[in-house]
């Protein structure tokens, strides 16, 4: 046998190190479908959460075959990554439109805005800022908080970045296109992953992107392994191009 040959057999398997956050985990409990599933028109509305999330998924799977979904490329910014931002925001904006309609008393004549959408899932579900969910990575940083803010950001919603990147490309992206960024991408995936899971007593969100969304405890271990978040002053847009 080659000398090579016996040498690399004989080296160690490298072996990536995986942070795990805690062994303490709650699934995800379909907290709007206990509460409002029995309604014809909650079933209409998590028809069209599916009819959107999986198609966007899986166009999101398909960017990792140029960018790698790990910190270094966080920052990378795409023709792609912004159209996903536009459409994972609208069907988000648009299924929380429904629910706060359909679940207040009194008629609503205004137009609804995220600040009505946030207030919504406060009251709905107390704990969603403990919601994590965890990316299908074998890199170490591989989860994500989405509504880790949540009552700052009703105050001042352009704290939320993916959401305020959202705005920004939706309005003007030939200035804006740094915004669609890959982070920004992934914590707007996670924010309707986890409103799927409320939604859906099946858990389908889970499984491709997303392995387990969930409460995980203690939280301050989640955050250790949080995939990077993006700094405010540039909304997490970086300087590579995918």
């Amino acid at each position: 046998m080659h000398a090579s040959l016996v040498w690399l057999m004989a080296k160690e398997p490298i072996k990536l190190k995986i942070i795990k956050p805690s062994s303490r985990y709650a699934s995800c409990r379909p907290r709007l479908s206990t509460k409002y599933g029995a309604s014809n028109w909650f079933d209409e509305l998590l028809g069209y959460l599916i009819l959107r999330f999986h198609p966007i998924e899986t166009r999101i799977l398909n960017t990792f075959r140029y960018v790698e979904l790990q910190s270094r490329n966080a920052a990378t910014f795409s023709y792609e990554f912004s159209s996903l931002i536009r459409d994972i925001g609208s069907s988000f904006s648009s299924i929380l439109d429904r629910l706060v309609r359909k679940t207040t008393e009194e008629p609503l004549d205004r137009n609804l805005n995220i600040t009505d959408y946030l207030k919504f899932l406060v009251k709905e579900v107390e704990d969603i800022e403990s919601i994590s969910a965890q990316l299908n990575s074998p890199f170490s940083l591989n989860f994500v908080l989405p509504f880790e803010g949540i009552r700052k950001w009703i105050k001042n919603p352009t704290l939320w970045n993916w959401w305020d990147a959202y705005n920004k490309l939706k309005h003007l992206e030939i200035d804006n296109y740094r915004y669609g960024s890959l982070t920004n991408v992934i914590y707007g995936m996670g924010s309707l992953a986890i409103l799927y899971c409320l939604m859906d007593k099946y858990r389908r969100a889970e499984g491709r992107l997303f392995s387990l969304i969930g409460e995980r405890r203690p939280i301050a271990n989640v955050k250790m392994a949080l995939f990077p978040k993006q700094p405010k002053e540039n909304g997490g847009a970086g300087g590579s191009r995918a």
